[in-house]
């Protein structure tokens, strides 16, 4: 779960997402497209991060980020 200002034109408060970060979100996208991964929308900026949305099985509409911030690994 992440914390991030509530964005005026998203879900309604307590509508559950899935999101994923990475870090490099282009290559990211173009590796999964490759794959046969359906994104909803082109890359964003959110002011938070970069952002586009894919599609799961079952229509489930996640989202793919790649923070401003820097994540700490170990």
């Amino acid at each position: 779960m992440g914390c991030h200002p509530i964005d005026p034109d998203g879900p309604p408060s307590g509508t559950p997402d899935i999101s994923f970060y990475c870090d490099d979100i282009a290559a990211t996208v173009a590796e999964l497209k490759a794959k046969g991964v359906t994104f909803t929308g082109e890359v964003e900026d959110h002011g938070y991060g970069l952002v586009t949305h894919f599609l799961m099985l079952g229509e489930i509409r996640v989202q793919l980020y790649q923070p401003r911030y820097t994540v700490e690994r170990g």
